[in-house]
């Protein structure tokens, strides 16, 4: 080969191979340094799990409210909605030709007693005469007997006025509860038999929330036991309620129990038919792991997680909150293991990976912040 080709082969070659590293390139990359974390220990102590149930409320009393006696409506005082005090007017009846009746009665009543006293004065003479032996005896008797029709007579019209004031103060319908009217019966001009229904009346301001409660459960309950109530349309709001009845005929194919919770409802908040979560704490005490609440890393579906801290390294394991302790959680692992004893991140802890080296930044047992 010509020796010009050779120097020409020799500078491709020297091209094409690769630069040699430098050494600052050779030197491999450092390892991800650990993440700081505050830890805290899961503790275990005995607790009294509670158990919710989900009912539905009813008003402490309902009412059909009803007409006494017949008559054409003339005024409805109450409408759906409203809100009416005990013995409050609801409706009125057409009362006129019952006045007229009263007003008769009346009169007769007053041409009766008239009668009755000019009687009274007749048979006080006819005493007298018959002392002194003016008159006989049969008629003495006569003016006696007199005088006891007339009496009866006005017994019987004092009955009959009786009966219409009576029927007079019927013709006004009167709520015989406070509460609030929740449905409409009739409307002004319609013709009411004796016993129709005017109106519907719901007392709201006690509620009783009914909720059937499987029946190994019921040993555990007793009246006047407590209770927390929520209600799913009236968010953020804790109720306090009271066991006051458990109905003592249960569902044969569920076997459920009614039981009654009593909860106060002074501002009318809580509505008939609303659904309602009730919360019993009358479990047994069992031992249960307690976490910080900051420990406790929440998913949107409604579970959660803890980062366990096991060889200098995250672990994540799934967990369910049992109950709210003070500041703890009680929690049951779901995936995953834990233990009492064991440390668990309380801060930094939502960026935390599976794996991830992890440095104590500020021992604690209750989750502190770092420096």
């Amino acid at each position: 080969m010509p020796r010009h080709l050779a120097l020409a082969s020799l500078c491709l070659t020297l091209l094409a191979a690769p630069a040699p590293a430098r050494a600052e390139e050779r030197i491999t990359a450092p390892a991800m340094a650990p993440a700081p974390v505050v830890t805290a220990v899961v503790e275990q102590s005995r607790l009294r799990l509670p158990a919710t149930f989900v009912g539905s409320v009813e008003p402490r009393y309902s009412a059909a409210v009803a007409a006494e006696v017949d008559g054409l409506v003339e005024e409805l005082r109450a409408r759906k909605g409203d809100r009416v005090a005990k013995g409050e007017a609801l409706a009125r009846l057409r009362a006129y030709p019952t006045e007229l009746q009263l007003e008769e009665a009346r009169a007769a009543l007053a041409e009766v007693q008239a009668r009755l006293a000019k009687a009274e004065a007749d048979l006080q003479r006819a005493r007298t005469l018959f002392t002194e032996k003016f008159i006989s005896a049969e008629e003495l008797q006569g003016r006696q007997t007199e005088h006891d029709a007339l009496d009866q007579a006005v017994r019987r019209q004092k009955a009959t006025v009786k009966v219409l004031v009576d029927r007079l103060s019927r013709m006004t319908i009167r709520a015989p509860f406070a509460g609030q009217v929740v449905m409409e019966a009739t409307e002004v001009g319609q013709w009411l038999a004796e016993g129709d229904k005017v109106l519907e009346l719901a007392d709201l301001s006690l509620v009783k929330v009914m909720v059937p409660v499987p029946e190994q459960f019921l040993p555990r309950l007793a009246a006047r036991s407590p209770a927390e109530v929520t209600f799913d349309a009236l968010p953020g709001a804790v109720y306090n309620g009271t066991l006051t009845a458990i109905v003592p005929r249960g569902d044969t194919t569920a076997r459920t129990f009614p039981v009654e919770v009593s909860v106060a409802n002074p501002r009318g908040e809580i509505l008939a038919g609303m659904l309602a979560r009730i919360t019993f704490r009358t479990g047994q005490e069992e031992q249960q792991l307690l976490v910080p609440k900051d420990a406790f890393v929440p998913h949107a579906d409604g579970g959660g997680h803890v980062v366990v801290v096991r060889e200098e390294k995250a672990v994540i394991v799934q967990v369910r909150v049992l109950a709210a302790a003070d500041r703890h959680f009680a929690v049951r692992p779901v995936e995953g293991e834990l233990a009492a004893g064991e440390r668990v991140v309380t801060r930094g802890n939502e960026r935390l990976r599976a794996g991830q080296p992890l440095r104590e930044a500020a021992a604690g047992s209750g989750g502190g912040t770092p420096p």
